[in-house]
């Protein structure tokens, strides 16, 4: 069995139905990401999947989406990234004159004093 997000690009709109013949499996019925578990399932064809970028995972992360949250997208622009957490730099490290030990960020050696 093929993973469908090994067939399609990122950020591209796909019909589920033909990535899953195109990997080989079947599939009765899905539900839309934003609908979720309990709205009803809805038949492969009818749904649309768009594969994003994910930190960590080099497939990415894939949505399902119905006809009504897909528009609701926008067909030609991509969704809004997620906010997250600003790269702080970390502070810099110093060493102890005295014993090279990493002193601690307060300054002072425990070693030495």
């Amino acid at each position: 069995m093929t993973d469908v997000r090994d067939l399609i690009d990122f950020d591209t709109p796909h019909n589920y139905a033909d990535l899953l013949a195109r990997a080989g499996t079947d599939r009765a019925h899905a539900h839309c990401t934003l609908c979720g578990l309990e709205s009803d399932p809805l038949p492969p064809a009818r749904l649309t999947l768009i594969k994003y970028r994910q930190v960590g995972s080099a497939k990415g992360s894939s949505r399902l989406y119905c006809e009504d949250h897909l528009a609701g997208l926008g067909a030609d622009t991509k969704p809004a990234k997620r906010a997250g957490r600003r790269a702080v730099e970390a502070p810099e490290q110093k060493i102890c004159p005295t014993c090279f030990m990493q002193m601690p960020l307060t300054g002072a050696c425990q070693n030495c004093e």
